[in-house]
């Protein structure tokens, strides 16, 4: 389904969002129901709409959106007459009007068309598939030169591409394999590379599977001719003690698991040319003991060292995902809040407000100038405001005692309060020059201070000063969401994560 999603958010000009999307979407509680899809998007301040729409409006649709179709997640493209319509696991395929309408349920997801940004050149080597392509085929045009003999190029070809199809069928194991090699591997309903490489079947012993086997023999293959030509009947002879394995592998694939691995068909095929060469080919067979130990020696320790390095990175990656997703969980950040002391006197603080005032979502930060702490709060709560689609307002008011005149920074405050009052369309370009720029008190004062300050400033500072005392807030920042202590165990761009249950639980019941 991800992958289906993020080609969707490319066609719409969000390919850098399109990491993100899968990072947030695997980890949302909900997954992977239609509300983790548009809560995600919403996160990602993505203009989104799920809805249901009559039959007769499809025409109206937009060229492109997902819809539920066969009770899946469908990429529906319109061209012409016809509906080109794409799942993860089935690929693309068109269908008639008529034909689409049937099995539709109306539920649609469309997102708004983002801005088209000029294409960068990639790097080649992005692509670890790419960068691997080309150490071989380079590894190949250095050694051909060496060659004799058109067949011994060809053998050595073939074992180079055995390498690579190697590292795909690792690749497929670790689940890490995606993009076009994914979607061959899955191409018809009796393919499954999946299904075969991951079978408990493919287990030979506790810590060897028919996985090792190809990257082992390949790996090893290759370094034997880089070092000496004259292996290559020896691997050639190998790989007809392999075909049992290859007989089995058929077997295994046709009558028990029903399912077509192409990789390890790929992998079958390159051994049983190999082995035509041996009978092929009029070469004598030579047993190097020596290299072929001493590449043994190199290969077979490097695999088995780094394969469970690689596994356990992948099973904390998914560790990971599951720990995020219960942290998702807006009852467990909800049971985590605190309540405090006197709601009600709190709404009734001058205050400094940034975003929109009608936003139901409110984070409230108490705030020092002489906190450096304070700078990345405040800073993050902005970011938030500016990310959330106005639906998270920015209330500021600082806890600092106005009887006590040598503190330096109690003319920021009282400055701010006052800009407040006078120019309140220049406060967050102040309050964000001390805390997100940090500009020096001199530099600030000399851009900011009110010579003229209103009679009532000092009283609103004691206000707020006087309702930290009452809860015990002898420390900032501290950081409030709805009138509620926000959870220490959360930071605050996590807000963003709890967004629409905190605006639902907002929302008036009628009776």
């Amino acid at each position: 389904m991800k992958a289906i999603i993020k080609k969707y958010l490319k066609i719409n000009n969000y390919d850098k969002k399109q990491n993100d999307f899968e990072n947030l979407f695997l980890s949302h509680p909900n997954y992977p129901s239609l509300f983790a899809i548009t809560d995600t998007l919403d996160m990602l301040s993505i203009e989104n709409v799920a809805a249901k729409v009559p039959k007769e409006q499809f025409p109206e649709l937009p060229n492109s959106f997902l819809a539920v179709f066969n009770d899946d997640i469908t990429l529906v493209t319109k061209q012409n007459n016809e509906i080109a319509v794409e799942k993860e696991k089935e690929g693309k395929k068109k269908v008639s009007t008529d034909d689409f309408l049937n099995k539709w349920n109306g539920v649609v997801i469309a997102i708004e068309q983002g801005v088209k940004l000029e294409r960068k050149r990639l790097s080649l080597f992005k692509s670890k598939y790419v960068l691997l392509v080309l150490i071989l085929f380079s590894l190949f045009v250095i050694k051909m030169e060496q060659m004799n003999g058109l067949i011994s190029i060809f053998n050595f070809g073939i074992i180079l591409i055995g390498v690579l199809i190697s590292v795909l069928i690792v690749d497929e194991k670790l689940n890490t394999l995606d993009g076009a090699i994914s979607k061959i591997c899955s191409f018809s309903e009796k393919t499954s590379c999946d299904s075969v490489i991951k079978s408990k079947n493919a287990k030979i012993t506790k810590w060897l599977d028919f996985s090792d086997l190809p990257i082992l023999f390949f790996s090893v293959s290759a370094l034997l001719i880089v070092i000496d030509e004259s292996n290559l009947k020896l691997i050639n002879f190998l790989s007809v003690l392999s075909l049992p394995i290859i007989l089995y592998s058929i077997w295994l694939q046709q009558s028990k698991l029903k399912k077509w691995c192409v990789l390890c068909l790929g992998i079958s095929s390159l051994l049983i040319i190999q082995a035509a060469l041996f009978f092929i080919v009029n070469q004598p067979l030579t047993w190097n003991l020596l290299s072929i130990t001493n590449v043994l020696l190199v290969m077979v320790p490097i695999w088995f060292f780094w394969k469970p390095i690689l596994f356990k990175r992948v099973e904390l990656q998914k560790k990971n995902i599951e720990l995020i997703k219960f942290k998702r969980n807006y009852t467990v950040f909800k049971s985590l809040q605190k309540e405090i002391v006197n709601e009600q006197r709190l709404k009734a603080l001058t205050k400094v407000e940034i975003g929109n005032k009608n936003a139901s979502v409110n984070l409230t930060l108490i705030l020092s100038p002489s906190c450096s702490f304070c700078h990345t709060a405040f800073e993050n709560g902005l970011e938030l405001v500016n990310s959330s689609l106005n639906k998270v307002r920015l209330t500021v008011f600082f806890n600092l005692n106005p009887d006590n005149k040598d503190n330096p920074y109690l003319s920021i405050v009282e400055s701010i309060l006052q800009i407040n009052e006078n120019m309140p369309e220049k406060i967050v370009e102040a309050i964000s020059d001390w805390h997100i720029k940090k500009m020096s008190l001199e530099d600030w004062k000399e851009k900011w201070e009110q010579k003229k300050k209103d009679s009532n400033i000092v009283q609103i500072i004691r206000e707020q000063y006087e309702w930290c005392s009452d809860n015990n807030f002898n420390y900032t920042p501290v950081k409030l969401l709805n009138s509620k202590l926000f959870p220490g165990e959360y930071d605050i761009e996590e807000v963003k994560y709890f967004i629409s249950e905190l605006e639902e639980e907002l929302q008036p019941i009628l009776v």
